[in-house]
């Protein structure tokens, strides 16, 4: 409706006003009720002689005005009514602040520029005021639910039990294929020391408690044997003894006492007579715990 007045005051007034002056018509926003970042819109209507020509240097500039006021947008459009030229100036405004209390803020004036044979001739507008509300009270009752800062909403909790015990499970899983993949690998060095050949022998010589059976003393001689191969991965005999202890330093040392095992088997299987007394089972569980203390790198 405030266009179509505008509009329908022009047609009736502008030819009877004087060619040369502009004749200036303001749609202006309502003069209340807004807070920060609202945005409104001013229209204003030049109508001018049609020779006369816009000086464009004149309109607004786009940006901030003051602290309480942004000019946002600046538009013109023109048309030719009975002779005459009517300009159409649209001026977008927002409110970048919120004021502490009540504050009442004016549009600024605008002047427009037209050339005209050789002369200038001015348009103008008047101020416009308008009220800028906060969006908050400066001061709050003191009553609960009213308090200026309000602490923050705890989340909700969700239940994690689920959650803990797949990750449990997962955990439980990965390890037990690494335990397995080590074991697969590796073997359990506790358990791989105790399959070691004189580590068992000398477990097996602990268990025999007669010294005086010659079936005894033989078992033990054999159980000897047994381990010199399983070291030695192939058979071990008094020819070939001093060559496989020669392989490594750490058994050169009990060759002396190795030669004298092959002389004690060979006595107790391929000899008439018996081993001498100084050769008991007692000088066997002996000479296969020096062989475990060198396996075991203890001496």
């Amino acid at each position: 409706m405030r266009q179509i007045a505008l509009l329908a005051w022009l047609v009736l007034w502008g030819p009877l006003c004087s060619a040369t002056e502009a004749q200036v018509a303001m749609s202006n926003p309502r003069p209340f009720g807004y807070v920060i970042g609202d945005t409104f819109v001013q229209r204003i209507s030049i109508q001018i002689d049609q020779a006369a020509q816009f000086d464009e240097k004149s309109m607004p500039k786009v940006g901030r005005l003051n602290a309480w006021l942004e000019l946002r947008a600046a538009e013109i459009g023109s048309a030719t009514v009975n002779g005459t030229t009517r300009y159409d100036v649209t001026l977008t405004y927002q409110l970048p602040n919120s004021p502490p209390e009540i504050k009442v803020i004016e549009l600024p004036a605008q002047r427009f520029l037209f050339n005209l044979a050789g002369k200038v001739s001015e348009a103008k507008t008047i101020e416009w005021p308008i009220t800028l509300a906060p969006i908050t009270p400066a001061e709050v009752l003191a009553r609960d639910g009213l308090e200026a800062l309000r602490p923050d909403i705890a989340p909700p909790t969700i239940a994690t039990t689920g959650y803990r015990l797949r990750v449990l499970g997962y955990i439980s899983a990965l390890s037990a294929i690494g335990l397995y993949w080590l074991y697969r690998m590796f073997g359990i060095p506790f358990l791989a020391r105790q399959r070691r050949p004189f580590t068992a022998a000398y477990r097996d010589l602990g268990k025999l408690k007669d010294e005086s059976s010659d079936h005894g003393f033989a078992q033990a001689i054999a159980r000897i044997h047994k381990a010199l191969n399983q070291t030695a991965g192939k058979s071990v005999f008094s020819e070939n003894v001093a060559q496989f202890l020669a392989d490594h330093p750490a058994r050169e040392r009990l060759l002396p006492l190795t030669q004298q095992f092959f002389e004690l088997s060979r006595q107790a299987f391929f000899a008439d007579q018996r081993p001498p007394k100084s050769r008991s089972l007692e000088w066997l569980r002996d000479f296969c715990r020096a062989w475990r203390d060198v396996e075991r790198g203890f001496a």
